[in-house]
């Protein structure tokens, strides 16, 4: 059986793109905005300072910071630097225009970002805090992601052939890992991915996911989880916040979701396909989850 978190990131369609490794001298700024993609950087010598909502916070080498939500914010050498817009950093490095280029002390950094489907309104991307910070001990102290990420300081610095090509699709391993380090690490980790710390809970998320579009039954969960019909409904609902049937109605909506933006099949083939023997049924359920009608959100949605 397949594990609990890799058909949820194929539902999202994780997509990363990686900016630049570049170094930069004092006296430098950037101002990313809300461009409702996950902006990240990882410092790879040097320092600097990262300026957003959660107020002012100190980088270091081997920090990586994440923004999940896109949120606005800044980076610099120090905390009054002046700023230049984050997209105009990128364009004048990609027609390679010198730009913080002075005599000041100098941060080499990996700029990117991960872009995954919001519309989704899975709990794993619903829950995302506005930022994730994994500090150096935390990122090259956990494997595999250590490894990934010295793989991509070299890949992303090289010229040979491939190499950015190499770099962005590890990059999108590497989400999957920052996912899984901050589940580990962080006492802030989403309730989602805090609840699938437990091997139990974990594997009753794994059988629904993959009895798609069938629905498992208590006993089943039960079963895999090796407790009891009112343990397992009662931890799960406890953990994270519905109950194990609503989850599987969630993902199957979700499922359903997802084929109405990427297909041309009609409403009734979807929830047929879903695991719905009336469309009717389909339709309530839909509205209900994401307040409006299939055939709406297909519209909205192109």
């Amino acid at each position: 059986m397949e594990d609990a978190i890799s058909p949820v990131l194929r539902l999202i369609a994780v997509r990363s793109a990686v900016y630049f490794q570049r170094e930069f001298h004092a006296p430098w700024g950037m101002d990313v905005r809300d461009t409702g993609f996950a902006q990240f950087h990882l410092i790879v010598s040097g320092g600097a300072v990262l300026i957003g909502a959660t107020g002012e916070t100190k980088l270091e080498p081997g920090d990586l910071v994440i923004y999940p939500t896109g949120a606005a914010h800044r980076i610099a050498d120090c905390a009054d630097a002046a700023v230049q817009p984050g997209q105009e950093v990128v364009q004048a490095i990609m027609s390679g225009a010198k730009i913080f280029d002075g005599d000041g002390t100098a941060t080499r950094l990996i700029c990117g970002h991960f872009d995954f489907d919001f519309a989704s309104r899975h709990p794993l991307v619903a829950e995302l805090p506005e930022r994730i910070l994994l500090k150096a001990h935390d990122v090259f102290g956990v494997q595999p992601l250590g490894n990934l990420l010295s793989i991509l300081i070299t890949e992303s610095n090289s010229t040979q052939l491939g190499s950015s090509a190499i770099a962005e699709r590890l990059a999108d391993t590497i989400f999957v890992t920052i996912l899984r380090a901050y589940s580990l690490e962080s006492e802030d980790a989403t309730r989602f991915l805090s609840g699938l710390k437990d091997p139990r809970l974990a594997r009753c998320i794994a059988l629904i996911h993959n009895s798609f579009p069938e629905v498992p039954s208590l006993n089943e969960l039960a079963q895999v989880a090796g407790m009891s019909r009112s343990s397992i409904a009662l931890n799960f609902r406890r953990v994270f916040g519905f109950a194990p049937g609503a989850y599987s109605t969630k993902w199957r909506l979700l499922q359903a979701a997802k084929r109405l933006r990427q297909s041309d099949d009609s409403v009734e083939t979807v929830a047929s396909l879903s695991g719905y023997e009336s469309a009717a049924s389909f339709s309530r359920a839909f509205r209900n989850l994401h307040g409006m009608s299939a055939s709406e959100y297909r519209n909205s949605a192109r």
